[in-house]
């Protein structure tokens, strides 16, 4: 073989729609670039494909009218074969709703079972929550709702017409709705009535609702997720085969628990500052069964301020199964950490093996030094007994942290490891910083004396056990202007160039 002779080029076509065929569209378009011999084949991928996604990789280096012209012509490639998964991220502008319904009509007639619509691209104002091009919402056409495919729904920035006539969507288990703004309390009522086999419904930013029920023995439900429902009073739950639930937004809300004894793992996290302790104490004395758990630092206080005269015969709660914590803290000062420790007085969790603390660098007075008060004075009998794993991420090596790191390391007998993440904005891979805060560490004193400490710099990989609830909605509510995240998997300009040739 001569140097740099491409022998793959040079097999036979069907050997080569078939790598073709085991690639995912978006690597296969890609091969189009690598010569003359390749600039086609791919189509031999988007006619077998019966899953097609054009999503962030593929639209954000496409202007609106680029993205209907592809879209169109890879429908019209993928001629009148069965479709299981569609879907697409776009921001349509009033010109491209009727391509927009055209799609969904096409890929309705294929008999699509997995269909996502995410219309929210580049234009929320996240810091007030509302979106800022004057677009109306994509009202969603009845034809939707005639087909019996349906297993996946997920709709964003859509909006549904009154009455829903949901008697076929009696075969869909998820459904995924986000700021669909006209949804009531009566259309959810009438969603579990029909949609019997759902196992999962994501609900979030849908302002009308108020009072919202899940409840009935029938109900399948495995998974419930709200998030940022600003308007929501009163959230009812009895459902005997959910297992996960996450809530994030105002905590103002009174939560009435019936038969969710199989809830495994909760997230309850507030985004306002002003809460109503009782209400969110009992929120989670409603969860205090679970394994797994996610709380906010903001809830911290709140727990902590409800020891009070009314509850004195309720605490301390404790939380007999729970095995994995995550506390995410938008700050550390000394009333933050001293909640952290005051916390495991008043909810002890005996059997916890894993712990996650996730900091955020929020503003320039991110730390706030003191040294007013002491772990011995207030919990000087807590230990955990149980406790094998801590994780720490964006660490700084203030002399708070420190001391909350102490904390745990007097007390975790049976520790096995230690891992800090330390600040990704304020110490480098190898910084004199690192060195200081490694020296610092290595000499506090440990319960368990085989414990590891491991410091993992901001260029390191990051291995180590990562929590159940990974999607922080506390860090994606501080994201601001766009929804859009370009990262390494997009699409080259040079690809979408020799695209449109194709066009």
């Amino acid at each position: 073989m001569g140097r740099g002779e491409d022998r793959i080029s040079n097999l036979p076509n069907e050997i080569l729609h078939s790598i073709l065929c085991l690639m995912p569209l978006k690597y296969a378009i890609r091969t189009s670039t690598l010569s003359k011999r390749w600039r086609h084949l791919w189509q031999i991928n988007l006619i077998s494909s019966t899953s097609l996604q054009f999503g962030e990789d593929f639209s954000c280096n496409q202007s609106p009218k680029q993205f209907v012209a592809t879209l169109d012509r890879y429908l019209q490639l993928h001629g009148d074969r069965n479709l299981d998964k569609f879907g697409i991220l776009f921001s349509p502008f009033d010109v491209f709703v009727p391509n927009l319904e055209n799609w969904v009509a096409t890929v309705l007639a294929k008999g699509v079972k997995d269909l996502e619509i995410d219309l929210s691209q580049g234009v929320l104002n996240s810091p007030v929550d509302y979106y800022i091009d004057d677009r109306m919402s994509f009202l969603i056409p009845n034809s939707l709702f005639n087909c019996n495919s349906l297993t996946h729904l997920s709709l964003s920035r859509c909006n549904f017409s009154d009455p829903l006539d949901l008697a076929n969507f009696a075969g869909l288990t998820s459904l995924s709705l986000d700021n669909v703004d006209l949804l009531t309390d009566a259309m959810l009522t009438n969603i579990l009535q029909y949609c019997v086999s759902l196992e999962s419904i994501r609900l979030k930013r849908c302002e009308l609702l108020e009072f919202v029920k899940f409840v009935g023995d029938e109900l399948k439900l495995q998974k419930l997720v709200m998030v940022d429902c600003s308007n929501v009073l009163d959230i009812e739950i009895s459902a005997p085969k959910l297992e996960s639930y996450v809530y994030y937004g105002w905590i103002n809300v009174w939560h009435n628990f019936g038969n969710v004894s199989k809830v495994n793992d909760a997230y309850i996290c507030a985004d306002n500052e002003e809460v109503y302790a009782a209400q969110y104490f009992t929120t989670l004395s409603g969860l205090a069964h679970v394994k797994v758990l996610t709380i906010c630092s903001m809830d911290l206080v709140h727990l902590i301020y409800e020891e009070d005269e009314d509850n004195e015969d309720n605490l301390p709660l404790v939380l007999q199964n729970l095995q994995e914590l995550q506390l995410v803290l938008d700050s550390i000062n000394e009333e933050q950490i001293y909640c952290i420790v005051y916390f495991f007085r008043l909810w002890p969790s005996p059997f916890l093996e894993k712990l996650f603390l996730q900091f955020f660098v929020l503003t320039s007075n991110y730390y706030e030094e003191s040294t007013s008060w002491s772990a011995e004075e207030m919990v000087p009998d807590i230990i955990f007994p149980n406790l094998k794993f801590i994780k720490i991420t964006n660490f700084g090596g203030s002399s708070l942290e420190l001391k909350l790191v102490k904390f745990f390391l007097e007390r975790a007998i049976v520790l096995d490891s230690i891992y800090i993440l330390l600040n990704q904005s304020s110490i480098s891979n190898n910084s004199l910083s690192r060195r200081i805060i490694q020296g610092q560490l290595s000499v506090l004193p440990k319960a368990s004396k085989d414990a590891l400490i491991v410091i993992c710099g901001p260029l390191d990989c990051d291995c180590t056990i990562n929590p159940t609830h990974t999607t922080l909605y506390y860090e994606e509510n501080r994201r601001n202007g766009t929804t859009m995240h370009l990262d390494d998997d997009i699409m080259s300009r040079e690809n979408i160039l020799l695209d449109q040739e194709f066009l």
